[in-house]
C-alpha cells in the first residue's frame, strides 16, 4: 500500500471522513489503528518490529528521565509483546486460518495453526526477554541518577540498531566475511544467508524511535506517560515508510495536544499532494524507464551499444528520478498531515540549486541529515577539535549514512565520496555566500550550480549502479566515447519536456517554503499551474507504475 495506489485512499478516506467528528483521544486511536493497518498491509508480521521498537523506547525515555512504571504496567506491556509475538510471530497461516472459519473447516483451521516447535522459538524467546528485563528494571531504577539515564540509554541504543543491523546488514556482512576467508585460502565456510526480508522503511522509525530517547538524555524534550500517544509518535502512517524523520520536541506535541485545522491547511495540503502525485507518477517513473535502460543494461551485460553521452543522460534521469520519487512522497507525506492537523517538516528544499556539497545536504533529505549532524558528527566532536578530526568526522559520519541506505557496498562508496567532497570544499575554504548582484556574481553563481550538479550525479552513479565494474565501464563510456546517440537525444528530450516546469515551478516557490505565492495569487495564474499539474497526471503518467526508491531503506 502506498500514495500512488487506491487502496491507501480508501483507507485514508475512511479515516478523514470520522477523523474530525472525534475528541483527540479517539483521533489519536484512530490514527494509531490506521497507522498499523497502513503498516501491516506490506507484511503483518512485521508489526512485531515496530511494535518492540515502541515499547523499548517507552520504557528507556520514562527511565532516562527518572520516571518509575509501576509493576502492574509493566505486566501489561510485558503481556502485550509476548501476545503479539506469538499472534504476528508464530507461523500461524491466517488466510487459510480465516477462510476455515468461513468455510466452517475443522481441518483446514487446525493445519492453519503453530504445529512444531520450531513455530514458537520467537515467542520464547521474547518472553525470556521481556522476563529478564521486568526483573532488572527494579535494580535499574535504583541505580544512582548518572549510571541510570545512560543504563536506559544504551539499552535503547543497543536494541534498536540491533534490530536494524540484523534486518538490513547481517546477510550482507555473512556474505561478505564468506567471500573474505574463500580468498585468503580457508575454503568455503558452510554458514549460509538467512535471506532476510527488509521491513519496510524500518531505518526510518528506527531513527526516529532513538532520537526520543536520546532527546530526553539531552534534556531536550519530556518523555510522555501515555503508551498510545508514544506509539502514534513512531508510527503515525503519512511518514512511516520513507520519512520526513520528525525529532520528539516537534512531533510529540502535536500527538499530546489537541489539534485543530488550520486556516488555509486544506489548500496548502491539496497543493502538496498534487504536485507530490506529479512528481512520483508523471517525473519520476517516466525517469525510471530511461535510468533503468541504462543501469540494467550494465547490469545485465546488454550494454555493448550504450555510448558515454547515454550513460550522462541516463544518470541525469536518475538524478531527477530519485529527487522526484523521493521528494514526491515527503510532499504528499505533508499535504495529508495538514489534514489531519499536524504540521511535518519540510525535507527538500531545491538542492539541484546547491552551491557546495554543505549546501546540498542543508537540501536534500534534511530530516536525514540533520539527524546525522545532530546525533552523529556532533557527538564525534564535530569541528570542535582541529581539521584533522573534523575531517574525520565529516568521513564516519557520511560513511555510515551511506550504509544507512542499504546493504552494499555502493552505498559505502557513496557515502565515502559525498563524505570527502565535503572535506575537500573545507579544505579550500570555498565559500557559500556568493553576491549575485552583478553580471559575472550570476555567472559565477551558474557555474557554482552546474558543478555541484555534477559532482552530485558523480554520486548518484554510484548509488544506482549494482556493481563496482558497472561504474568502471560507464564513467570509461563517458570518458572515451562521446558519441551522440538518437536514445541519448530523445531521453534528453523526454528530460527537459517532464521536469522543466517543475523546477521552475520550485525555484518560484522556494521549495515548499512560499506556497503562499502561488496559493494567494490572482486565479489567472493558479488556474494554468493547476490545470498544468492535473492534466500531466491523466495524459503523462507512466505505463509502469514503480514503488517509492526509498521504501528499500
Amino acid at each position: 500500500m502506498n500514495y500512488t495506489s487506491w487502496t491507501f485512499w480508501i483507507l485514508f478516506a475512511l479515516v478523514i471522513v470520522r477523523y474530525w467528528r472525534l475528541s483527540h483521544r479517539h483521533q489519536n486511536d484512530l490514527l494509531l489503528v490506521a497507522s498499523y493497518f497502513f503498516y501491516g498491509f506490506w507484511d503483518y508480521r512485521f508489526l512485531f518490529l515496530i511494535l518492540i521498537s515502541t515499547i523499548i523506547d517507552y520504557i528507556g525515555g520514562l527511565g532516562v528521565a527518572g520516571i518509575r512504571l509501576t509493576t502492574d504496567r509493566i505486566r501489561r506491556l510485558g503481556v502485550l509483546t509476548v501476545g503479539s509475538a506469538i499472534l504476528l510471530c508464530a507461523n500461524v497461516r491466517y488466510p487459510d486460518l480465516f477462510q476455515g472459519f468461513v468455510e466452517l473447516d475443522r481441518r483446514r483451521i487446525l493445519e492453519a495453526l503453530p504445529h512444531t516447535l520450531r513455530d514458537f522459538y520467537i515467542p520464547f524467546a521474547v518472553t525470556a526477554v521481556c522476563l529478564t528485563y521486568g526483573r532488572a528494571l527494579p535494580w535499574l531504577y535504583e541505580l544512582p541518577e548518572a549510571a541510570r539515564r545512560k543504563y536506559f540509554l544504551v539499552i535503547s541504543m543497543v536494541a534498536n540498531l540491533g534490530i536494524l543491523g540484523f534486518f538490513k546488514y547481517f546477510d550482507f556482512f555473512i556474505d561478505n566475511f564468506r567471500t573474505l576467508v574463500t580468498s585468503m585460502g580457508f575454503g568455503e565456510p558452510s554458514w549460509t544467508t538467512l535471506g532476510i526480508l527488509l521491513p519496510a522503511g524500518v531505518s526510518f522509525y528506527t531513527f526516529q524511535a532513538m532520537s526520543y530517547t536520546i532527546d530526553i538524555y539531552r534534556g531536550h524534550t519530556k518523555p510522555t506517560l501515555h503508551f498510545r500517544d508514544f506509539a502514534l509518535f513512531v508510527c503515525f502512517f503519512p511518514h512511516l515508510v520513507a520519512g520526513p524523520i520528525m525529532r520528539a520536541h516537534t512531533f510529540l506535541p502535536q500527538v499530546v495536544n489537541p489539534r485543530r485545522l488550520a486556516p488555509g491547511a486544506f489548500e496548502q495540503g491539496l497543493y502538496l499532494v498534487v504536485i507530490g502525485l506529479f512528481k512520483k507518477i508523471v517525473i519520476a517513473d517516466n525517469m525510471a524507464v530511461i535510468a533503468n535502460h541504462l543501469f540494467n543494461g550494465f547490469q545485465h551485460g546488454e550494454a555493448a551499444t550504450l555510448t558515454g553521452l547515454d550513460v550522462l543522460v541516463g544518470v541525469y534521469a536518475f538524478a531527477f528520478q530519485i529527487y522526484c520519487d523521493f521528494s514526491g512522497y515527503s510532499s504528499i507525506a505533508r499535504g495529508i498531515s495538514k489534514w489531519l492537523g499536524f504540521e511535518l517538516i519540510i525535507n527538500f528544499n531545491t538542492p539541484y540549486l546547491a552551491v557546495s556539497p554543505s549546501d546540498f545536504w542543508r537540501r536534500w533529505h534534511i530530516s536525514l541529515s540533520t539527524w546525522l549532524r545532530d546525533y552523529l558528527y556532533v557527538s564525534l566532536g564535530g569541528n570542535r577539535f582541529g581539521p584533522l578530526m573534523t575531517y574525520r568526522n565529516l568521513l564516519i559520519t557520511m560513511l555510515l549514512g551511506g550504509l544507512w541506505h542499504g546493504a552494499n557496498w555502493t552505498f559505502f562508496a557513496w557515502g565515502f565520496y559525498h563524505g570527502a567532497i565535503l572535506c575537500a570544499y573545507r579544505l579550500l575554504n570555498i565559500s557559500d555566500d556568493i553576491a549575485t548582484e552583478s553580471a559575472a556574481g550570476r555567472a559565477y553563481w551558474l557555474w557554482r550550480v552546474f558543478l555541484m550538479f555534477h559532482l552530485t550525479c558523480i554520486g548518484w552513479l554510484l548509488f544506482r549502479a549494482d556493481s563496482f565494474a558497472s561504474v568502471w565501464q560507464m564513467a570509461a563510456l563517458v570518458a572515451t566515447n562521446p558519441a551522440v546517440t538518437l536514445f541519448a537525444v530523445s531521453s534528453f528530450a523526454t528530460i527537459v519536456f517532464y521536469c522543466t516546469l517543475m523546477f521552475v515551478l520550485e525555484w518560484w516557490l522556494e521549495g515548499e517554503r512560499r506556497l503562499d505565492r502561488l496559493l494567494t495569487s490572482n486565479w489567472l495564474l493558479r488556474a494554468p499551474v493547476y490545470s498544468y499539474l492535473v492534466l500531466m497526471l491523466v495524459i503523462f503518467r507512466a505505463g509502469e507504475a514503480h514503488e517509492f526508491i526509498y521504501f528499500q531503506f
